[in-house]
């Protein structure tokens, strides 16, 4: 049940990349952005940049102390006690199962546009067969998967740049989309919510803590690098596609199914729109690859634990999980073979499965924020430095506000079901940590998870009492 410690910092870096998917958002999630304000859609990109970054600085402290492969549920474990750990983790697992799903439908969606022009085939026949895919290389080495991940992702993104590029180049700059302009506060506000949505997965590179070689190091470094480098290319691509549709014409921008592709037809013509709809195509490859391998590892710790059968928590000869990764595909393969039979378009079986992900995800950032501020008050307090406090309640305060926003005022159907599925969901997840209370593992977790620094008194102190609460 060891994981191999074989990733160097690249690689690490791969997985959180892959997860959020910076193509995807920006082919298909900032039309939301603008709708709700305005030609301010780069504005919006930078405030969630240092919105989510906050969030990030909570996973950097807990993780540059513990190297684990469940992400926020060892993470919280290790500040809060089993029981916070596992609710979080819980949550979590939702969110990347079921970004495998929607990776898969949006992979049958530009599939679908890429290629009927050749050949009519029904878009879930593409989605089936990139689950087979991101099956086989999920089940394989890890190293595979994070080179794969991240060369498709690196030459989708280059795509992309170059469009804005060549839209920058022929349109005037302005600086009116980096004002709040008509929108006013409120629209910003509203924007916030889908900026801050178009970041979920950076935190990916959490689950590698025990098979990056340098942990403590790597997987900082990945969390804070995918997010000033998600950062930077939302805002730029954002800035292209505003600029690109008119600031006088940013009605036509929030009504646009896929922005990148209107502008990629305008711009460069079709046979460009060819490249623009493959790299949106690969980018939704990565993605399930990445969301999938961050789940089976998450399945897998919490297997371990006891909180789920034992075998789950099995390894392959390749040094991956290896039930957990069987049962997370298995899931994500009926999911793409049945709900098309239910919702015919894959564009809106992508954006519900991302809507019922994106609200426990949410529920998992508002916890490990909580988590770091509990943990380091007392420490940061007496060292006199309570402005390492700040990033963690912000991170709090907007994880909030975002899941707020998510479900009031109640959204049309069927989004108002969503939050009642995620609300049973988890207290399935409640049902399964009450049943597990009696089941003692934290002899066997101290084995193989915790791969401490040299810990301060305080810190020793909190994981004591941590355990206590447990």
């Amino acid at each position: 049940m060891q994981l191999k410690r074989t990733l160097n910092r690249i690689e690490t870096v791969a997985l959180s990349v892959a997860v959020i998917a910076m193509t995807v958002g920006m082919a298909l999630n900032t039309p939301f952005v603008a709708a709700a304000s305005g030609a301010a859609v780069p504005l919006v990109y930078i405030i969630s940049t240092v919105g989510v970054l906050c969030i990030a600085l909570s996973f950097v402290r807990l993780a540059s102390k513990i190297g684990h492969a469940g992400s926020v549920y060892g993470l919280i474990r290790y500040a809060q006690g089993r029981n916070p750990g596992f609710i979080a983790g819980w949550a979590l697992l939702l969110t990347y199962t079921l970004f495998i799903a929607s990776a898969l439908f949006g992979f049958g969606l530009f599939a679908s546009m890429l290629f009927d022009p050749i050949v009519k085939i029904a878009w879930p026949v593409y989605s089936v067969a990139c689950g087979i895919l991101v099956w086989w290389v999920t089940y394989r080495d890890i190293k595979l998967s994070t080179r794969l991940m991240l060369s498709i992702e690196f030459l989708s993104i280059l795509l992309l740049i170059i469009v804005a590029m060549v839209i920058l180049h022929k349109q005037p700059a302005s600086a009116v989309p980096f004002q709040v302009g008509g929108a006013g506060i409120v629209g910003i506000s509203q924007g916030l919510v889908f900026g801050v949505m178009t970041f979920i997965g950076f935190e990916a590179a959490a689950s590698l803590g025990e098979e990056s070689r340098n942990a403590f190091r790597d997987v900082p470094f990945a969390i804070v690098a995918t997010v000033l480098l998600g950062g930077a290319f939302f805002t730029f691509v954002s800035y292209a596609q505003t600029i690109g549709f008119g600031l006088d014409n940013v009605k036509a921008f929030a009504a646009a199914a896929t922005p990148m592709n209107d502008l990629t037809s305008h711009y460069l013509g079709e046979p460009f729109n060819v490249a623009i709809k493959f790299g949106a195509l690969i980018s939704n490859l990565a993605m399930a690859v990445g969301s999938a391998s961050a789940a089976s590892r998450l399945l897998l710790a919490l297997a371990r634990d006891g909180f789920l059968p034992r075998p789950v928590a099995s390894i392959n000869s390749f040094g991956s999980p290896k039930l957990a990764t069987h049962l997370v595909m298995a899931l994500n393969m009926g999911l793409v073979t049945i709900l098309p039979f239910v919702v015919a378009s894959a564009s809106d079986l992508y954006g519900y499965v991302s809507t019922i992900a994106t609200l426990t995800v949410l529920v998992a950032y508002g916890m490990m924020n909580l988590a770091t501020l509990t943990h380091f008050a007392r420490q940061d307090l007496q060292t006199g430095k309570p402005y390492r406090l700040v990033p963690p309640i912000i991170g709090l305060l907007l994880s909030a506000y975002v899941l707020f926003a998510n479900v009031y005022p109640v959204p049309a159907a069927p989004f108002n079901i969503f939050p009642y599925l995620a609300a049973a969901y988890m207290l399935i997840g409640g049902a399964i940590m009450f049943l597990s209370t009696r089941k003692d593992s934290s002899r066997a977790m101290d084995a193989y998870v915790f791969h401490r620094v040299p810990p301060t008194i305080d810190d020793a102190t909190q994981e004591v009492e941590g355990r206590s609460q447990a």
